[in-house]
């Protein structure tokens, strides 16, 4: 059985976590987490660079797809364009999409990995 856990609180800003994955932080759980039988698969927080980084057993399960949208990587948007999935919105539908998940208000289409 799969469980997805996506958040919308904010990504953890503690000085501690460099404003990335921070397991330890209560206040700020992450905002991704994918399991499967019980054990975690794959964690991270969203957007803004916070993708590059994964945790868990199969922490690249979508490393392609977002490479393809240019999320992680070399010569992501990330550096001339502070506002690029800023939100993470863009990663929100990449996971939608790779684990078939419901999402009607995140069907725009497919992202356009030059954007």
């Amino acid at each position: 059985m799969d469980s997805v856990f996506l958040a919308s609180t904010a990504p953890c800003m503690c000085p501690h976590g460099q404003n990335y994955m921070v397991l330890h932080c209560p206040e700020h759980p992450l905002q991704f987490v994918h399991s499967r039988g019980g054990s975690e698969q794959t964690n991270f927080n969203l957007g803004g660079r916070r993708e590059s980084r994964r945790s868990g057993g199969t922490a690249d399960m979508s490393v392609r797809e977002l490479l393809e949208a240019r999320i992680v990587g070399r010569g992501t948007p990330y550096d001339t364009d502070p506002g690029f999935n800023a939100d993470g919105a863009r990663t929100v539908r990449i996971i939608a999409g790779r684990l078939g998940l419901p999402s009607p208000p995140l069907d725009l289409g497919p992202v356009d990995a030059r954007a």
